[in-house]
């Protein structure tokens, strides 16, 4: 999950000329010490202008002339993190934390540093020393709070953020930030109401649409998920937010609006393979099967044998060429023999393309490796009743029917299994079940003939003609 960008550098403070002479006690009688100031006073003139190369310069000219000076360390360190060489800025924050281990920005400096690059434990420590020094001052409690959310405490994370609310302080991005910690403890209905008024008060919040996004994606409001997700990925882009709105245009049936997103990913980063190959499958499924076909080369060529994409270049052929899916699914197998799904669809791409016999073993051991897999058991269920197996294929149409009432031609098949085997009974049930959950205008062939049968299965059945069950077929 993203947590919001705070800042880019630590928050800049213009520190008061006359909290430096002040400082310099020994100020009349060293002409050094002067210099010191004088050259301090340039530096945060240049500054305040936006010149930060210069800034620093006289902050070093400070410097060499004062070596105690920290607050020309403090001050040359938002310049350095404004050019963005962290790690002297780093460098200058400890240094004014040892000659002033009081002064609450340099922790807070040095806890945001810490932060951004992901150290949680250091920043935790800086900034909770600059909150024992300071407990008011400015985004120092949004900072740690956000370090907590990061390490796993939401609960304490709370405490903080509604510490800087009290103190007006980042409102927005402080009931943004609560409503993170609120779905992590599972208080969804609390989550949203905060990032619902993170919003009032700033439509644009990053971090609240993304987050309300996600409660409604949970919900499985798609539309509104695809509604706060764009706004957030509008107000702060991200590519970890692009590729899930494309997931969930996908998902909506908006394929244009997905192959849009993936186009822009691969533009900012051509060399993005798993974003061609979904890219690619989506285009298929557009009508846009040789551009797709195009995108789908290079991947193969780049990474021959890697078998989560070889698996993804299966998906993007398994419809339209199953024998050649079946190749790519081989190939994966070979390189991640645990992957059940590339088994699964190895087996289900050589039953489309009418190999049952090399078919069989492959579905077999799928489901003795998974033995619940649904995908799987239809899969066999198919190559079963294709090779005439219709006892076999009875029960796992049967198996089918248990786990996923619902679809309506699981019945359709297994009537036909069971009238192949003679058991009139049984087949004309399962007719009447197929018929009664069927689309009659989408399945209105089907429906048909399954009503016409039915009718010639119940004669049967009264007049006492049916073949006992187990003797055809075979």
């Amino acid at each position: 999950m993203r947590l919001p960008v705070l800042l880019a550098s630590i928050i800049l403070v213009i520190l008061p000329l006359g909290s430096v002479s002040a400082q310099s006690t020994r100020a009349t009688s060293d002409g050094g010490k002067h210099s010191a100031v004088a050259a301090f006073e340039e530096g945060q003139n240049a500054q305040q202008r936006g010149d930060l190369n210069s800034a620093v310069r006289f902050y070093t000219t400070a410097i060499s002339a004062d070596a105690s000076l920290f607050q020309a360390y403090y001050q040359r360190a938002t310049a350095l993190l404004g050019l963005g060489r962290e790690a002297e800025a780093q460098a200058d924050l400890k240094k004014v934390t040892e000659l002033q281990p009081d002064f609450a920005r340099a922790h807070r400096g040095l806890g945001q540093l810490f932060l951004d690059r992901g150290e949680l434990e250091p920043a935790k420590r800086a900034l909770a020393r600059a909150i024992e020094l300071d407990p008011k001052l400015t985004g120092v409690r949004i900072y740690y709070a956000s370090a907590l959310l990061r390490s796993g405490e939401p609960q304490r994370a709370i405490e903080h953020l509604r510490f800087a609310i009290e103190q007006r302080e980042e409102v927005t991005l402080a009931y943004a930030l609560v409503g993170v910690a609120e779905e992590r403890l599972g208080k969804t209905a609390e989550a949203f109401a905060d990032y619902s008024r993170a919003l009032e008060l700033d439509p644009n919040n990053a971090t609240a649409h993304e987050g309300r996004g996600r409660l409604f994606e949970t919900r499985g409001e798609t539309a509104r998920a695809i509604e706060d997700y764009s706004a957030a990925h509008r107000a702060q882009p991200s590519r970890e937010l692009a590729i899930r709105l494309a997931e969930l245009h996908t998902r909506a049936g908006q394929i244009q609006a997905a192959v849009q997103l993936y186009r822009r990913l691969l533009l900012e980063k051509p060399d993005d393979l798993a974003i061609r190959v979904e890219m690619a499958c989506l285009m298929g499924e557009n009508g846009q099967a040789d551009e797709a076909e195009r995108l789908i080369a290079p991947v193969v060529a780049a990474k021959p044998k890697d078998s989560k994409l070889l698996a993804r270049v299966g998906d993007f052929f398994y419809k339209e060429k199953p024998a050649q899916a079946a190749d790519y699914y081989r190939r994966s197998l070979e390189g991640d023999p645990k992957n059940n799904r590339a088994r699964v669809q190895l087996g289900a791409a050589l039953v489309r393309s009418m190999q049952i016999e090399a078919a069989m073993p492959v579905l077999t051991d799928a489901i003795s490796r998974e033995p619940d897999n649904y995908a799987a058991h239809a899969s066999l269920a198919t190559a079963l009743f294709k090779q005439k197996s219709y006892a076999e294929a009875a029960r796992e149409f049967i198996w089918i029917i248990r786990v996923r009432p619902e679809v309506s031609a699981s019945y359709y098949f297994l009537a036909i299994s069971f009238d192949h085997l003679g058991d009139c009974e049984q087949a004309a049930r399962a007719y009447q079940d197929f018929v009664r959950r069927a689309d009659p205008a989408t399945n209105k062939s089907e429906v048909e003939e399954a009503n016409a049968r039915m009718s010639q299965l119940q004669r049967l059945i009264k007049e006492k003609k049916c073949v006992t069950p187990g003797k055809k077929g075979k």
